[in-house]
């Protein structure tokens, strides 16, 4: 089976397995959330993470996805990582890189009893598509400012 398929019928278990609706913004509602101090979790692994994200004050990054020997698979720890750095009821705002791990991220942290989660449409390309604040590789790239 191939990875991406495998990936579609993992997103598709999940959304259809979550009982809470999911809600999806875009990276502009995204931002401005960010500013009112909501958490970003950043879904993406941690080579996306350190080549750039979003400038985001409370940014947090647990992988959804893990890369492995044998091809990427669900971080199994994915949630018990979440929860140690998270309450049930926290404000966050969850993306990755296209707004595919998120979704199925938003709908497992929904399912599990997270109250407040939003899912970012687009993930981190549409952020950057935007021109809104990232820090690429350590360096801070505010494009509002240039």
């Amino acid at each position: 089976m191939s990875c991406c398929l495998a990936l579609f019928l993992l997103l598709l278990f999940v959304l259809c397995s979550s009982r809470a609706e999911i809600v999806t913004i875009d990276v502009q509602a995204a931002k401005n959330f960010i500013q009112t101090y909501h958490n970003y979790l950043d879904v993406r692994t941690v080579e996306e993470f350190l080549k750039g994200h979003v400038d985001a004050a409370n940014i947090f990054n647990v992988p959804y996805i893990l890369e492995t020997p044998k091809g990427k698979v669900k971080n199994p720890n994915f949630l018990k990582e979440v929860s140690f750095v998270f309450n049930k009821e926290d404000h966050i705002i969850v993306g990755c890189q296209i707004g595919v791990r998120s979704l199925s991220a938003t709908s497992e942290l929904l399912a599990d009893g997270f109250k407040n989660v939003k899912d970012m449409g687009g993930g981190y390309v549409e952020w950057v598509r935007n021109k809104l604040p990232v820090i690429h590789k350590g360096l801070k790239n505010n494009y509002n400012k240039i």
